[in-house]
């Protein structure tokens, strides 16, 4: 799978700055990058192009999300704590983007959302993404013989996104958001398929919460237009 570009991992570092410095001043900044603050129930922090018109846009370009790993996680096997591979370790970010795309493509276009669609153009809008400091609380690569390792949160993750318009390029929106995966207190077994829904559920979430604000700007809009033909 593709690596993180280098300006995107700059600025997922940034990101990860930005928390902490939220974690500390209880806020985050007021601008980021020519974006403001707004206010979007559910996420950290996010940020906005002020007089840009999100309801001109009825379809999507999903790029392929881009996976990193905390870097204090120590990239081993739970049990037997043996190094994960280079191949393994790209075997689990892979199927982490794989994942989290189809579940961004799933919320945001089901029962009336933007169209996704693979080709620039003026209704179009770019959605860029990376999950990062994924911490994984226990790795399962599936092998004949193994033990099963219980816990009660598969790990956390950090969302990074962008918004750009398809064709000019132009940042219009930004996100950025760290969870646990689900904890019910339960003790379960922690496997790869066990993580696999718990990242899908991460990312459903926060699809569904990009997806309310979409439609609560186009329904705003809806009103104003109904309002001006009066």
């Amino acid at each position: 799978m593709k690596r993180i570009s280098a300006p995107l991992q700059l600025l997922a570092l940034v990101c990860c700055a930005l928390l902490s410095a939220a974690a500390t001043a209880k806020k985050p900044p007021q601008e980021w990058d020519g974006l403001s603050l707004v206010k979007l129930k559910g996420l950290d922090a996010a940020y906005a192009r002020p007089g840009a018109d999100f309801t001109i846009y009825n379809k999507i370009i999903i790029d392929p999300i881009q996976v990193a790993f905390s870097k204090n996680w120590e990239k081993e096997e739970t049990f037997s704590k043996r190094k994960l591979s280079t191949e393994q370790l790209e075997e689990i970010k892979g199927k982490i983007s794989k994942v989290a795309e189809e579940a961004f493509a799933d919320v945001l276009s089901d029962k009336g959302g933007p169209q996704v669609v693979t080709a620039p153009g003026p209704d179009v809008l770019r959605f860029s993404a990376a999950i990062i400091d994924i911490y994984p609380n226990a790795v399962d690569t599936m092998e004949p013989g193994r033990n099963y390792v219980f816990t009660t949160s598969s790990g956390s993750a950090t969302l990074y996104a962008e918004l750009r318009d398809s064709e000019t390029g132009q940042l219009i929106g930004r996100v950025v958001d760290a969870r646990d995966a689900r904890s019910g207190g339960d003790f379960r077994w922690t496997n790869s398929v066990e993580n696999a829904h718990e990242a899908r559920v991460m990312v459903s979430d926060w699809a569904r919460i990009l997806r309310k604000r979409y439609e609560a700007l186009r329904e705003a809009a809806g009103k104003g237009d109904a309002v001006a033909k009066q």
